[in-house]
């Protein structure tokens, strides 16, 4: 991407269990989910386990639930654990993305998961999305189908993101 990108690790999940900050990769700094996140809709449909650093977030016939990142981040290794629902979910999205949207309205980077909504006896997808330099008509979207099924267990997520490379 040719400009620096400032964005916000924003994990928009809507539905069943994620571990957001539990995951220990090297010397990365771990931090409880209420020192680095945000609730940002969905009420009673996100709730902190006693842990501290892992969320359920549920969805029921008014809303999902989602959460931000409270700090900016220019790089940076961002991952969670998710665990999708079984059942019928066509219509629903599940996403986990970095996007600058907040700052850059009209204009805006994003880097994502979207795990499609689901149809029982069919394969699950994925759709990821980069859109660089305030450009949506600039980025690339695929779409994959999974060779496993993603809410038979919890399934890290990860990307990677240093100054020269997004992975």
């Amino acid at each position: 991407m040719g400009k620096s990108v400032v964005g916000y690790c924003g994990l928009f999940l809507t539905l069943l269990l994620v571990c957001v900050s539990g995951f220990h990769h090297g010397n990365l700094p771990v931090i409880p989910f209420d020192e680095g996140y945000t609730q940002l809709f969905g009420e009673d449909n996100l709730v902190v386990h006693r842990d501290g650093h892992t969320v359920h977030l549920s969805l029921d016939e008014r809303t999902g639930s989602g959460f931000v990142s409270q700090d900016l981040y220019l790089h940076g290794y961002f991952s969670a654990s998710i665990k999708l629902p079984a059942d019928y979910t066509a219509g629903v999205v599940v996403a986990f993305y970095m996007s600058n949207g907040d700052t850059y309205e009209k204009n805006h980077d994003e880097i994502d998961f979207e795990f499609l909504g689901n149809i029982r006896g069919k394969d699950w997808r994925i759709q990821t999305n980069i859109y660089g330099n305030g450009s949506t008509a600039l980025g690339r979207e695929e779409r994959y189908s999974l060779w496993f099924d993603p809410a038979d267990d919890f399934h890290r997520y990860s990307i990677l993101w240093t100054d020269s490379r997004i992975m």
